[in-house]
């Protein structure tokens, strides 16, 4: 596991913050393990959150990160280790954190017969902020449906006015579980834009997502989870760099005929590249860096078969995730 350093990668959309020498974190998770009677679903995870940092957790479905998610909330008590926000122990500090802590909960539930503007009422009330919603609601949409009721939302609608309320007054964390769930590709960019605007005011994000595109795009930092145990802290490009594996490269060789060399396999096999399974006219070779391919196309060309006979997949985030996650990701939708 990688040690808990800030991100330091200038292609993540949202920045992180600079170093914080003082420990002036939003999040401070130390050896953090909850527990459901004899079951330990979070053993010992640390990490910190920084201002302005939008940290993402990851993980198979029972991984932990709704545990870890609801310790921070204060919904969750711990077993052992501990979990602040701001300095404050979410559960014995609970009125201080309730105003320091916004949440969007992946089954944010709501009165069906209250009405959007009476949530957002209470809501400004709770955290001193009158009438900061009306800009949320136009942000997300819901402009015209603060006399609607939340029985009369559709369900991407509910989860826009989660986020939406999340936000309200001067949150130093916000929490985001399954952030875009229900959303459609417009209204998911811009939920998207939303959060990098938080992160530029400084505000902490904790996100947890399936979708690897939308943790890479908005995560300065990821931290991966595996039955419980945080297995990698890294931003995504190192996590990327050190798990996703090496590229692959199919070669397209044609069924066996006049127009394809009798020994171009073997002369493929003495390029001392790793082969994959694979159909015999289609072998697969792994690459450890950019001249394999080279080596490839040069030794093709001799052949008298095109530069279009090599296919070249380099892996990404989402293949790193599944490298550290191992067969848990397969067996989380069994």
């Amino acid at each position: 596991m990688t040690t808990d350093q800030p991100s330091a990668d200038p292609a993540t959309p949202a920045p992180a913050p600079p170093p914080d020498p003082d420990g002036d974190a939003v999040v401070h998770a130390d050896r953090l393990t909850v527990a459901y009677g004899s079951f330990t679903a979070v053993h010992d995870v640390s990490f910190r959150i920084r201002p302005g940092e939008v940290f993402g957790l990851i993980g198979p479905n029972g991984a932990g990160k709704t545990s870890v998610v609801e310790a921070v909330g204060g919904l969750r008590p711990v077993r052992s280790g501990t979990v602040t926000v701001c300095g404050h122990d979410p559960r014995r500090d609970r009125d201080a954190v309730t105003r320091l802590l916004g949440m969007q909960l992946q089954e944010s539930q709501f009165p069906s017969r209250a009405r959007v503007g009476e949530l957002c009422d209470l809501y400004e009330a709770v955290y001193r902020a009158p009438g900061s919603a009306a800009a949320l609601l136009e942000t997300f949409g819901l402009a015209d449906r603060r006399r609607s009721m939340i029985s009369d939302l559709s369900g991407g609608m509910r989860q826009r006015l989660a986020l939406a309320l999340a936000q309200i007054g001067d949150v130093r964390l916000v929490v985001l579980d399954e952030l875009t769930t229900g959303l459609d590709p417009h209204q998911r960019r811009e939920t998207w834009r939303s959060v990098l605007d938080l992160a530029a005011r400084g505000v902490a994000v904790l996100l947890t997502s399936h979708a690897m595109d939308e943790v890479e795009a908005l995560c300065g930092r990821v931290g991966v989870l595996r039955a419980g145990r945080l297995v990698a802290l890294d931003t995504p490009a190192r996590l990327t760099e050190a798990h996703a594996g090496p590229s692959t490269f199919a070669v397209d060789l044609g069924a066996p005929g006049p127009g394809r060399p009798a020994d171009i396999e073997e002369r493929l096999d003495g390029l001392g590249l790793t082969r994959l399974p694979g159909a015999p006219h289609r072998p697969e070779f792994a690459g450890s860096h950019p001249a394999d391919y080279d080596r490839l196309v040069g030794l093709l060309a001799h052949a008298g078969l095109p530069p279009s006979a090599v296919s070249r997949r380099t892996p990404g985030f989402e293949d790193a995730y599944l490298r550290l996650v191992g067969d848990t990701a397969a067996k989380e939708g069994a």
